[in-house]
């Protein structure tokens, strides 16, 4: 026995060495172009498992099989490189940055491009170059950061919705935001977060992109002119944004950590309203010391825009594993996410969990891919709404809060006798809280039946359901009648997508290849929701005599409960069959053409089909024989397209009669049938050239368009004594017309291996014009009203009108011209147009600035060109507020105004809403490595909204409070808002 187990051990042993004999060392280092170290880059031995990361210099050292003979080394934002390294124990590879390289995969329409490769308008964003700071949602990533892109933010609240256009507004009524697409699945663009409004007016909507995890992202794309968005045919009319999520690499298990924590700094800017002192001297100036000073001095100085604020720690989570190898990857993350508000009793939860794959299978003939989104979020809204009436919200008492009065008197609320309301009372009685799960999941496989032709079957699935509670407690006076109110709200949304695609690529003859694309696409959409609200309750009816429990919890002992309520949206349905066929030649011609025949349940039965065409030409000039070994360009292309996209963003069942079921035996019609309702469309012609000279130190691009939309939706009320209901029709005269010019530049001014200083910036002008906009019936100029002026004195005003040869959304107001002897404002009779509110300009400027392991990133950017109508100055903080004892606008006690005047809306409220706003500069320090397991350790310090430039009044000139009218949308309208914060983040990344 013992002799045949020391046979056995030196067999082992032989086979140990030999094993170790077939294996080698080999070392190196992984540099940037520019002479980085670059760590954490992925190294891997082609055809095995094995496989290093590089350590923060850009060493590494691996074992490699005796009969391996090629390593494969990847990097982030750098083109992959392939050694052979079967004669070498040690190598030093350099990899080229894929931007200056111009191999830069771009996402396309159910597909990809080399970014030099593209015939249409195509921007896109890489992780490294987003915006830094407190990030909510993936668009505020892109703020300032794409020529023709803008991005609003319409509130300071966490979560809040943003206003997102790209080349201007294309519809009068029809939804204008672009189409989102996340890996390959077209998303609904709305929120399974039920709506609404409370007692202190309508709440801004929470952003749609909002369950997808910032962190997770890899890059993202806009899809600009017809060439690029007509893939997505009667979808596509406002731009297409596709958004890419990481995903994992061959290497070994990599997990990456981070975590930061945020605080506010106060206000990025205030309201001038008047301070303790100022306040007094108001009161004497107007004459109303002797009478109303005992009354409207409390004695005290009290800053109330200061109290309703709060400095919470906003705490962020997140870690993602990832690895794999050449027939497998995968990658799993995970986000905790507390966002305290800046105003108390407002905040932000999120837990986000996400988990996708790519498998192969029978040598590589077959393809798995997956994904999947998982996401918990919940908001504690504030009792402000854009829709406030004269009994105000949050913010219009804090405004109005007379500053030498405490908020409380013996430890009771103190409120004024003035009706303004107490703020703290008001966030103390208010519990409107959210919650909403929502999953994004799509499957994919796709095989190669043919070395160049392969098929791609795709599921995606959307899926949301979310709550909201909302409490007001019966002791806050002026608001529920002193006996409570409560309401529960609940909605969900349910998507799905399947497609079929068909891809073909090869090369005809040895200067001529073609690229093809014929699919089909099923879509469906499902939305539903419902309430029930109750009031008059028993408990918490005086503020001394308060119990924890809310009234959503036990409605059942309300006086008054009204019936539950429901509804269900009709269901939505695209059936698409669409192609695109590029060819290239030589690398230096480029044709593309795309068509997509849309099929949907919300047009009309006599126009259920819609067809949109494209054709896209680009001439690379650079790989002309001539411009060979030029000195001056090393890229230069031009490119010009031309096509026709749909947008079929209205209700769905706008073409069919529907009807209201009321209460028990009563039913309502509330739309009219319209079979021969369709889309609008919007064709555009786009020019561009891309290029790049000093070797790729100076690259960007210039584009022209014009977008000319016809087919303009247009809602209109049935005339009585018919049922009072909405009829939707097509203006097929009408027309509305955005033509701009967009520019991009990129400057990398110092490159060495110490040093790096880049800088970026974009430029967009854009104008609109809404022409032949009649009655189809009269042939008379049509005058849509809509942005509501809310406020006491001046309820069922309007601020701004669609109307023919002016821009979309232009004010419409009468003329102030100045004041009478009396001091009072002295206001035209009728309205007139009076200013645009749309931005002419919208600009960006990023710099990155390196030395050694220091980092220096600058984000800023603005709007020029265009109006804001200052709501809050003509009804909130007006100068009649002075004699009840309101505290008033500065800017208003400044001028020779008197408090007789009143409140009414007019032109005097216009204002330029030109801005330039610091968005956020981040310093990150590049620890390295820091012992035995922590790699690539960077902390890094951001502020956000440190200032900003502008002669707006308000809050923040970056602002879109939804005061539309009918559905008939608004801009650029100001009412007390939620207001924006200046903040500052901590962090620190590190990988295991």
């Amino acid at each position: 026995m013992r002799k045949k187990f020391l046979l056995s051990g030196l067999v082992m042993l032989f086979c140990l060495v030999q094993t170790m004999a077939q294996q080698r060392t080999v070392t190196g280092t992984v540099t940037s172009n520019e002479g980085t170290p670059l760590g954490d880059a992925s190294v891997t031995v082609v055809g095995q498992k094995t496989g290093v990361r590089t350590a923060a210099d850009g060493t590494f050292s691996i074992n490699v099989p005796g009969k391996a003979s090629v390593l494969q080394i990847s990097y982030v934002g750098s083109e992959t490189q392939k050694v052979d390294v079967s004669q070498l124990s040690s190598v030093k590879v350099i990899l080229q940055s894929s931007s200056q390289a111009l191999t830069d995969v771009v996402i396309i329409g159910y597909g990809s491009a080399r970014k030099k490769d593209l015939t249409g308008a195509v921007s896109s964003i890489k992780a490294k170059d987003f915006n830094q700071g407190v990030i909510y949602s993936p668009d505020q990533l892109l703020q300032n950061k794409v020529p023709g892109l803008e991005v609003t933010n319409t509130s300071g609240q966490p979560g809040a919705a943003t206003t997102v256009q790209i080349r201007g507004s294309s519809s009068i009524r029809a939804g204008a935001a672009p189409l989102y697409v996340v890996d390959g699945v077209i998303l609904d663009g709305g929120t399974a977060r039920p709506g609404g409004s409370t007692a202190f007016g309508t709440t801004a909507n929470s952003d749609p992109l909002i369950f997808i995890n910032p962190y997770d992202i890899a890059q993202i794309d806009v899809l600009k002119d017809a060439s690029s968005t007509a893939i997505y045919g009667s979808r596509g009319a406002n731009g297409v944004v596709i958004i890419t999520t990481k995903k994992g690499n061959s290497g070994p298990m990599k997990v990456d950590v981070g975590v930061n924590f945020s605080d506010y700094m106060g206000y990025m800017k205030r309201f001038e309203i008047l301070s303790r002192s100022q306040f007094l001297s108001a009161l004497k100036k107007y004459g109303l010391s002797d009478s109303l000073q005992g009354a409207y001095n409390g004695g005290q100085d009290v800053d109330a825009m200061k109290e309703v604020t709060q400095s919470k720690i906003t705490q962020n989570y997140s870690i993602s594993l990832s690895g794999g190898n050449d027939n497998g990857k995968f990658r799993a993350s995970f986000l905790a996410s507390d966002n305290q508000g800046f105003i108390k009793k407002s905040s932000l939860k999120k837990y986000l969990a996400s988990f996708n794959g790519q498998y192969n299978f029978l040598d590589n003939k077959l393809a798995i891919e997956f994904g999947f989104i998982g996401a918990n979020f919940s908001e504690a809204l504030s009792p402000i709404g854009g829709s406030s009436g004269s009994t105000g919200s949050l913010m219009s008492a804090a405004l109005q809060w007379d500053p030498t009065y405490p908020f409380k008197i013996n430890g009771v609320y103190n409120y004024p006798t003035t009706g303004s309301g107490n703020p703290l009372a008001e966030i103390d009685a208010l519990n409107d809280n959210t919650n909403v799960t929502e999953i994004l999941g799509h499957i994919s496989a796709t095989y190669k039946i043919l070395p160049n032709l392969q098929y791609k079957f795709l599921y995606g699935l959307n899926y949301g359901t979310g709550a909201r509670y909302i409490n007001l407690d019966g002791w806050l006076p002026s608001f529920t009648g002193g006996t409570g109110a409560a309401a529960v709200l609940q909605q969900n949304l349910f998507t799905q997508i399947i497609d079929h695609t068909l891809n073909y690529t090869a090369n005809v003859t040895k200067d001529l290849s073609v690229d093809a694309l014929a699919g089909f696409e099923y879509y469906k959409r499902n939305a539903k929701g419902s309430f029930i609200s109750a009031a008059g309750f028993n408990t918490n009816l005086t503020e001394t005599n308060r119990v924890p429990g809310l009234y959503t919890s036990n409605l059942q002992n309300a006086k008054t409960q009204n019936p539950y309520t429901s509804f269900v949206d009709p269901t939505a349905e695209l059936q698409s069959i669409f192609a695109r066929l590029t060819f290239n030649y030589m690398d230096k011609y480029f044709i593309t053409g795309t068509i997509r025949d849309d099929g949907s349940s919300k047009f009309g039965k006599n126009n259920k089909y819609g067809y949109f065409p494209s054709g896209a030409f680009k001439w690379q000039v650079s790989n002309e024989s001539f411009m060979q070994g030029s000195k001056v360009f090393s890229n230069l292309g031009l490119r010009i397209s031309y096509g026709a996209t749909g947008n079929q963003e209205f209700p769905a069942g706008a073409s069919r009669e529907q009807f209201n079921l009321g209460s028990f035996n009563t039913i309502n019609q509330t739309v009219n049938g319209n079979p021969d309702l369709k889309w609008e469309t919007s064709k555009q012609f786009n020019a561009g050239v891309d290029f790049a000279f000093a070797k790729g130190k100076v690259n960007g691009s210039i584009d022209y368009y014009n977008k000319n939309t016809s087919n303009l939706l247009f809602a209109t009320n049935a005339i009585q004594p018919a049922p009072n209901s909405t009829s939707f029709l097509n203006l097929p005269d009408a027309h509305l017309v955005n033509a701009g010019i967009e520019g991009y530049l990129a400057v990398t001014i110092l490159q060495d291996k110490q040093i790096t200083w880049e800088v970026s910036g974009n430029l967009a002008y854009n104008k609109n014009k809404v022409k032949n906009f009649t009655d189809p019936n009269s042939g008379k100029n049509l005058l849509i009203q809509t942005g509501q002026v809310t406020g006491q004195g001046v309820s069922g005003t309007t601020a701004q009108v669609f109307t023919n040869g002016q821009p979309v959304n232009v004010y419409y107001l009468k003329h102030f011209s100045g004041f009478d002897q009396n001091g009072n404002q002295i206001v035209s009779d009728d309205p007139g147009i009076a200013g645009d509110p749309n931005p002419n300009y919208i600009a960006g400027l990023s710099t990155s600035l390196r030395h050694g392991k220091l980092t220096l990133g600058i984000n800023m950017g603005g709007s020029f060109g265009y109006m804001i109508y200052n709501n809050t100055a003509t009804a909130v903080t007006n100068l009649a507020g002075i004699a009840q004892g309101r505290n008033v606008d500065l800017k208003a006690y400044n001028s020779a105004e008197k408090p007789s005047s009143g409140a009414k809306a007019s032109d005097r409220f216009l204002e330029n809403g030109n801005y330039w706003k610091l968005r956020n500069v981040t310093i990150t320090y590049n620890l390295g490595n820091a012992g035995k397991y922590l790699k690539n350790v960077n902390a890094y310090i951001t502020g956000s909204n440190l200032f900003v430039l502008t002669k707006f009044s308000g809050f923040d000139p970056e602002v879109n409070i939804d005061k539309s009218q009918n559905n008939y949308p608004s801009r650029s309208i100001e009412y007390i808002p939620y207001p924006t914060p200046r903040t500052l983040t901590l962090g620190l990344n590190f990988s295991l």
